[in-house]
């Protein structure tokens, strides 16, 4: 039996399908992270085509098949980093879409990953700090999924610094910390090897950030 889902979701990755097909991963607000094929959106006079591009936070009607779900409807509703995108900016967005991709099971509803990657996407097109940002994506992601929390680790200053991240929103923490180069690059190294213990996989983008 179909079933048509309609919903919102942001493209984590996409890969090349049969001759002009695209097979996408998307991080929707209701029914978590699920692939789904866009037919025909290689073609170059294709509707599909330009709302299925890689960071896009998309309104799609997705119908379920048996063997290949399938998307009939895709609208943009926002292409982060399309206006002024560098090659630095590029990477920053799809190490937050490996991220999420990496640490996500299928079919699991989290509309609170989803929100936090909507919204940190937004803070990153709009030009906040990439340091912390990246830094307090990566606790929240983590402690939200249940792979992390501060409160395991002995009593310290990165205790407290983790535990300030984990439960203040960005606007808050904006205000009270400002990372340093160094500190960015040991706090992305550690965060970094726990996300790659966790998923048991090697992030591909993290070297293009760190190296």
């Amino acid at each position: 039996m179909y079933r048509n889902l309609r919903t919102e979701g942001v493209v984590l990755s996409q890969k090349n399908f049969a001759e002009a097909d695209r097979l996408l991963t998307i991080y929707t607000r209701d029914f978590g992270k699920l692939h789904a094929l866009a037919k025909g959106a290689r073609r170059p006079k294709s509707k599909k085509a330009g709302h299925t591009q890689l960071g896009n936070w998309c309104k799609i009607l997705i119908v379920r098949g048996k063997s290949l779900d399938l998307i009939t409807e895709i609208e943009t509703k926002r292409a982060f980093g399309f206006e002024n995108l560098s090659v630095q900016k590029a990477v920053e967005i799809y190490h937050f879409l490996e991220l999420v991709n990496l640490l996500t099971a299928q079919n699991q509803k989290n509309i609170q990953i989803f929100s936090l990657l909507v919204n940190f996407l937004k803070k990153l097109d709009e030009g906040y700090d990439y340091k912390l940002l990246s830094a307090v994506f990566k606790i929240k992601l983590i402690s939200n999924l249940g792979f992390f929390s501060a409160e395991n680790l002995k009593d310290s200053n990165l205790k407290v610094f983790l535990k300030f991240c984990e439960e203040k929103d960005f606007d808050s923490i904006t205000t009270k910390i400002d990372l340093s180069e160094k500190n960015h690059l040991k706090l992305s190294l550690f965060l970094d090897s726990m996300i790659e213990n966790a998923a048991e996989r090697k992030l591909k983008t993290s070297r293009f950030l760190n190296g």
